[in-house]
């Protein structure tokens, strides 16, 4: 037993009350039955709280109402459809009460233990009658019980609605019947007919009250008819007496609700079909405007109702703009309407995202009061309508079209640079050429719709074939087809020519119009909306504003609901140009391109040979992506990529090479992890220059060593390189070939690059040995100590055990022991400088044994080891799985700065400057034919040069990826620079150009001076096919503890003593190498073009106002420079220097504002032109020491600042006196600094 909630049906069966839960379809189906019959036995539906016990296994259901709601309605369709009568006999009886047995509730009644058990309900309770519906209709006492037919003859006592009622269907069985009956009395509760027919009416007569004061309904209270059979009007074709205007209108009702525009004819058509008679165009028209009053309100009255409506729309939609113009009436306050213009807020600001141009027309109003409905109609991302403005005016003339367009200009949109597109209505270019107005160029251009002017011209001359002409040629998107267009336009007809070429070309020619209207040829835009608007200008105006209101609402509601879901699809573009845009792509793939300038983005594009056998395809087009341009002329015209510039951009991100047979290890270099995603950063450089701090080098050392090369080493000490800029070159060596795959071509690191920048001879014995030694016997027999056990790891030695045992000289040290500390520092220097590896702070002894007889040590090749030592570190560090990097990175540094203008320091100018003539480019600490010409270049020398943006991996490796070719130097070192060196920079050039291989122990590497011949300012031709050994790149001395080097390498080394055999030697060419050099071209498809994945390249910001104009100035100073130096000797003096004027005041310019290192990509180190700075002097003369580079950009900070507050007021101090303001005090302490 259980407490229970049940809804149940009671009914009698069989004597005694059996109740059913209405939970079943048997239950459903009973009460069904009992709705639809009269005689059904009396049934109860209740809710019952009561303590049941369930007798069958079957669990009652819980019921809800909905599944009420959907019984009933699936039941009602299942009788609906024949499949139950109401009619239960049977065996039909029984099984459709079979579901009553199994779901059965036992109930107590009257505190009677005896449970009663239901059955299914007795045969006489499907025995019932089809209700009647009038009888279930009784209680509407409102509704007429006594219904007329259409037609038919009337009879006393029936109802109508209410007077225009019985009017209706009097008329219509009298004109039906083809008699005539005329209104013998109306009064508004009492309304008589009588026959009409004349002379001699009959006594047909139909009299009708209202009863009822609180009802409109009228019933029939007297009714003498029909007419008499001799009361026959006559057969009338045309009309009929009856045949009002009110009858018509109420007949036309729902056809006019149903079509706005239904026209006026069809409603005489439907008068002729129904009744036999042709009404008047003038009846039908009235009729039909009296219909659009009954529906949408009285003509007059919407007049009155507009203002309030506009207002409403104002109030619910803040922001939308509403405009009157009205015409007072005398001396009163009354007004009567004149014009009205209004725009959406959704409208206004939905254009200011919309392409820039507004296509305007105007178009008749056809209700009972005439006007023109103006409309400025643009287009959506999805080359859709998109409306923006409304006004309804008198009519089309020169100043209604000016009222309208000052409202667009002054409440929708200030937009510049608009297109509006028009017919030639003299309003419309009178409103367009006002001056003043904000329509006249360059705050927006007027363009003409080519369908109009082609209607015109065939209006005109009465040619089709010379209207077909103009709108072929005016289509035309190519200059070249146009003037072909043109000119067979004129051969046809000369007159339709000048006709359209005084109206001006510009405004009708596509390629002529400057990508002004997008493509947009003509008004269709405004047009078509004014065809939506079709039937809604037979409205009043209230209701022909309600349906604008509600048709852009429409157009929102949709647009919205499509780009909600296209985004939620993660489609970032419109339906319409995806499609364009992938029909261009697909295009594009089949395209030839041809590259001209990569970093610039120029390219030749042929296209493909179309399907169409008329097509004759191979045509060329030329693509420029700096300036989005295309010579097809689509890129400009539509503002989105043609399929020529799909091809050019297919081309540019491709990363190449396209052709692999000199990149064979593309698969495992870093260019490819990196262009897949998978960029690890900077590389970890390993230079040990950490170990110079606190190291003491005696003056006695420096003296024994400076006569050989060491001392030029020992003069580059402390440099400190970028680690981006070197991961960024890294990214770009290729092991095949030993060079730098940059955009303008092959470059490397050569044996002329060593010499020059590091002092070290090339000439001489080959560095290599044996590692087979006691090393710790020998460590000590040269540098007198021995070692620890945690110092010395096999050949490994600890870097910090030299520094720590050899760290200055004693006072009193001998002959010996002064070589002991020479050869320490030397080790130090190959350690940190020379031959840095990627062990951490040890340095392999294997080199001692090289430096025994100190007097001998400049015998052997220094400089071809320190460039096998680099080009290993690069092949190996080149591959995608390398974190880091060792070996001479100063080198490579150096070798940048001289040879790339991409953000490279500024060298500053002599300390002491010598007794010579003209610019001194060598820097302020490097001495006179002293040291080599990387020591220009230490941190005390240089400064970055201000404004740089181009400070992280990400910037270098992009502005590699677009160098230009005036960015790499191929000559930093003209003859006459020599004259600054030591004779051991250069005595051994000979020996620069020599193909040989190049060792240091277990390094073998290539040297290929034939693949940069440019360097040697010769002429770069094809180079052949080189083999660098890719599998000498895997040899290094783990495991080989015992190896003799020298007879392990003695092919290598018989190539070494033999490399004079093997010298390079060009063809002398200085000129620039042009873009179709066929070495060029050869390259192109063999390099890897680009590093930076495209979603990489954006480091730079936008470039701003400033940026802009600094660029420009850029480019004057490179011209000025470029005509100063071109200028022959009879040019007037004062012409030069006003070009060297101009050239100075933007170069200082730039540097106020923080852009001069523009000037540097331009600049390309001469002789003649090395960047100086002069020194400053006290007025004692003593000069000014270098600052360190931080203060020394503070300084400059402060100059550009100083100049812009120079007018600033300081502060009184206690004493009255100006307190010296807080940037003259960090100007005086700067000062003081800089100062000995």
């Amino acid at each position: 037993m259980s407490s229970q909630l049940n809804v149940k049906m009671k009914f009698p069966s069989s004597g005694c009350f059996k109740v059913v839960p209405l939970n079943c379809e048997g239950s459903f189906k009973a009460l069904w039955a009992s709705v639809r019959h009269s005689n059904a036995p009396s049934m109860d539906i209740f809710v019952e709280v009561s303590t049941s016990q369930i007798v069958t296994p079957t669990p009652t259901i819980p019921l809800r109402l909905d599944d009420v709601a959907q019984f009933v309605s699936l039941q009602a369709n299942d009788i609906n459809e024949g499949e139950f009568d109401g009619n239960l006999e049977g065996d039909e009886f029984d099984e459709e009460f079979a579901t009553l047995d199994e779901n059965l509730i036992v109930i107590e009644e009257d505190g009677d233990d005896d449970l009663v058990f239901a059955s299914a309900p007795i045969v006489e309770f499907n025995k019932v009658d089809p209700l009647d519906e009038d009888e279930l209709n009784s209680w509407k006492t409102w509704e007429s019980m006594v219904r007329y037919e259409k037609g038919k003859e009337f009879a006393v006592g029936q109802v109508f609605t209410n007077k225009a009622s019985i009017s209706d269907e009097v008329t219509f069985y009298s004109v039906q019947a083809n008699q005539f009956f005329k209104v013998a009395e109306s009064k508004p509760d009492t309304v008589t007919y009588k026959c009409g027919r004349s002379p001699s009416p009959c006594n047909w007569r139909l009299r009708a009250t209202r009863k009822d004061p609180y009802s409109q309904a009228f019933t029939i209270v007297t009714y003498k008819g029909p007419h008499d059979s001799s009361c026959v009007g006559d057969m009338v074709p045309r009309d009929h007496f009856n045949l009002k205007r009110a009858f018509i209108s109420h007949l036309i009702r729902n056809y006019v609700e149903g079509d706005w525009g239904y026209k006026v004819m069809s409603v005489v058509e439907v008068i002729l079909d129904k009744f036999g008679y042709k009404i008047s165009y003038a009846k039908a028209w009235n009729a039909k405007q009296r219909a659009i009053g009954d529906i949408f309100g009285d003509w007059d009255a919407s007049y009155e109702m507009l203002p309030r409506f506009m207002q409403g729309l104002k109030e619910s939609n803040p922001g939308t703009v509403v405009q009157w113009s009205t015409t007072p009436i005398g001396n009163s306050n009354v007004h009567t309407f004149k014009r009205v213009f209004w725009a959406f807020k959704p409208c206004i600001e939905g254009f200011e995202h919309c392409r820039p141009v507004l296509t305007i027309d105007g178009t008749h109003l056809y209700g009972k009061f005439k006007g023109t409905i103006l409309t400025a109609m643009s287009i959506d991302a999805n080359n859709q309508i998109f409306p923006v403005a409304f006004a309804i005016v008198e009519s089309e003339n020169n100043e209604s079209w000016s009222w309208f367009m000052a409202c667009i200009r002054l409440f929708v949109t200030k937009r510049s640079g608009l297109c509006v597109i028009s017919d030639r209505h003299a309003g419309i270019m009178n409103a367009m050429s006002e001056v003043g107005s904000g329509w006249e160029e360059p705050h927006a251009f007027h363009r003409i719709c080519i369908r109009h002017l082609a209607s015109n011209i065939n209006t005109r001359y009465k040619n089709v074939k010379v209207k077909n002409m103009f709108g072929s040629t005016a289509m035309q998107f190519q200059e070249k087809k146009f003037d072909i267009g043109f000119a067979r336009l004129g051969e046809m007809d000369r007159d339709a020519q000048h006709y359209v070429a005084d109206v001006g070309i510009e405004k009708w020619s596509i390629c002529h119009d400057g990508g002004h209207r997008y493509g947009i040829l003509t008004t269709n835009l405004a047009e078509a909306f004014n065809n939506v608007l079709k039937g809604a200008r037979f409205l009043p105006i209230t209701a022909l504003v309600q349906c604008i209101f509600f048709r852009v609402n429409a157009y929102f509601v949709e647009r919205r609901e499509e780009a909600r879901k296209r985004l939620l699809q993660g489609q970032h573009y419109s339906s319409k140009i995806t499609h364009l845009l992938e029909e261009n792509c697909k295009k594009g793939a089949y395209h030839k391109v041809v590259s001209f300038d990569h970093v610039g983005g120029l390219y030749q594009v042929t296209t493909r040979r179309g399907s169409r056998n008329v097509s004759r395809g191979s045509h060329l087009h030329t693509v420029d992506l700096s300036k989005r341009t295309c010579t097809c002329n689509k890129f400009q015209t539509y503002k989105y990529p043609c399929s020529h510039v799909y091809g050019s951009m297919e081309y540019r991100l491709q990363p190449g090479p396209i052709n692999p047979e000199v990149l064979t290890q593309q698969e495992t270099h870093r260019s490819k992890a990196i262009w897949d995603g998978d960029d690890k950063g900077s590389l970890r450089c390993r230079s040990h220059l950490a170990m110079h701090k606190g190291f003491l080098v005696s003056d006695r050392v420096v003296d024994f060593i400076r006569e050989s090369q060491f001392y030029f080493i020992h003069r580059v000490v402390g440099l400190k390189f970028n680690v981006d800029f070197i991961t960024a070159l890294v990214e770009r060596w290729r092991p095949e070939t030993h060079t730098f795959h940059l955009t303008v071509g092959e470059a490397t690191v050569t044996l002329q690059d060593v010499q020059v920048l590091l002092g070290l001879r090339i000439r001489g014995d080959v560095v290599t040995g044996s590692s087979a030694c006691n090393w710790r016997a020998l460590i000590y027999e040269l540098l007198g100590q021995t070692p620890g056990e945690e110092d010395l790891k096999g050949a490994s030695l600890r870097i910090g055990w030299l520094t720590e045992n050899f760290s200055g000289l004693p006072e009193q040290a001998n002959e010996q022991v002064l070589h002991q500390y020479v050869r320490a520092y030397l080790l130090i220097l190959m350690a940190t400088v020379m031959f840095p590896d990627k062990s951490g702070n040890d340095i392999q002894v294997v080199y001692l044994p090289l430096l025994r007889d100190l007097d001998a040590i400049d015998d052997f090749s220094w400089g071809s080891a320190v460039l096998a030592t680099l080009y290993r570190n690069l092949c190996r560090s080149s591959n995608m799985k390398a974190r880091d990097i060792g070996g001479p990175l100063i080198l490579l540094q150096l070798w940048a700065w001289e040879r790339i203008t991409i953000a490279r320091p500024i060298v500053t100018g002599p300390e002491n400057p010598p007794l010579i003539q003209g610019p001194y480019p060598l820097g302020s600490q490097h001495q006179l034919r002293v040291d080599s010409l990387g020591r220009r270049w230490l941190s005390v020398h240089r400064r970055r040069p201000q404004g740089t943006t181009i400070t992280t991996l990400l910037g270098y490796r992009d502005a590699l990826d677009n160098m230009r070719p005036d960015q790499f130097v191929w000559q930093p070192y003209p003859q006459a620079i020599f004259s600054f060196l030591p004779e051991a920079c250069y005595n051994d050039s000979g020996e620069w150009c020599v193909v040989s291989p190049m060792i240091c122990f277990d390094i073998v590497e290539w040297h290929l001076p034939n693949r940069v011949a440019r360097q040697f300012g010769w002429k770069q031709n094809i180079p052949e096919p080189a083999d660098t050994e890719p599998k000498l790149h895997k040899m290094d001395k783990r495991g080989a503890h015992s190896r003799n080097w020298a007879e392990y390498h003695s092919a290598y080394l018989a190539m070494w003593f033999r490399r004079y055999q093997f010298r390079f030697i060009g063809v002398e060419d200085n000129s620039d190498m042009g873009y179709n050099d066929p070495y060029m071209v050869w390259y192109r498809d063999r390099t890897r073009r680009f590093i930076s994945p495209t979603f990489q390249q954006a480091y730079q910001a936008p470039l701003g106002a400033t940026a802009y104009l600094a660029h420009g100035f850029a480019e004057v100073h490179r011209t000025c420079n470029t005509e100063i130096q071109a200028m022959p000797q009879e040019v007037p003096p004062h012409y030069r220097n006003i070009m060297s004027n101009i050239r100075d005041n933007t170069s200082q310019s730039l540097e106020h504002v923080g852009y001069s290192h523009l000037l540097q990509q331009f600049h390309q180190p001469t002789q003649e032109t090395q960047v100086e700075e002069q020194h400053e002097e006290r007025g004692d003369g003593s000069t000014m020491q270098e600052s360190t580079a931080e203060d020394d950009e503070t300084l400059q900070v402060f100059r550009r600042r100083s100049r812009r507050t120079n007018t600033s007021m300081s502060p009184i101090n206690e004493q009255g006196t100006p307190e010296p303001s807080k940037a003259k005090k960090i100007w005086s302490r700067l000062r003081g600094k800089k100062k000995t």
